[in-house]
């Protein structure tokens, strides 16, 4: 199930950013992908601890992440458009975050606003890696346990071009089979400093 509009907030700092901080504006485009397919055992008995503790991404837990997705037909997902909006306000001194909303349209059921996030920071940019522990039981149901749950926010200083990339993989509590939604979200556009148009 998709809403039409959600809206996240992520704070670091309460005090005052206008003096202190760079607006900038994403406009993202890409695709809301959802499969209710059960992966089978013998993959995920390979390297499955790293496959879900993607707090800490690894060239090895992100190979793991594609494989564990190609195992289902194309035919299984359910594709559909998205749009994202990312505001950032970004501090001058550090290049550190100092606050991000992002907006998706439409939204999918299963983003978490409460989730845990941290910030990884490179010369080449930002990223805002939201997660879930593996077993915490989902907000939006009491019925879903997390298996996997990621969501990636970033910036490039570089390119202008901002990112979002999200998997979230639900386990029903009750066992049942093939009604587990594994989504995955991936979008990509250009940014620019937030400015009024009117």
């Amino acid at each position: 199930m998709i809403y039409k509009l959600f809206f996240i907030s992520l704070l670091l700092t309460p005090l005052t950013w206008a003096q202190s901080t760079t607006k900038v504006i994403c406009e993202l485009e890409g695709t809301y992908s959802i499969t209710y397919e059960d992966v089978t055992k013998n993959y995920l008995s390979e390297g499955i601890e790293l496959f879900r503790n993607l707090a800490v991404q690894t060239q090895q837990s992100i190979f793991l992440l594609q494989k564990a997705k190609s195992n289902f037909a194309e035919e299984f997902w359910q594709k559909d458009p998205i749009n994202v909006t990312q505001y950032w306000e970004i501090n001058k001194t550090d290049d550190t975050m100092s606050k991000l909303n992002y907006v998706f349209e439409p939204s999918p059921t299963w983003i978490n606003p409460e989730a845990k996030w941290v910030e990884n920071n490179t010369d080449k940019g930002i990223e805002i890696l939201t997660t879930m522990l593996p077993g915490e039981i989902h907000p939006v149901s009491n019925d879903y346990k997390v298996d996997l749950y990621r969501v990636s926010n970033s910036v490039n200083w570089f390119t202008g071009k901002g990112r979002i990339d999200a998997d979230i993989w639900l386990t029903k509590t009750d066992g049942s089979k093939n009604k587990n939604p594994k989504v995955e979200i991936q979008a990509s556009g250009k940014c620019g400093p937030q400015k009024r148009k009117f």
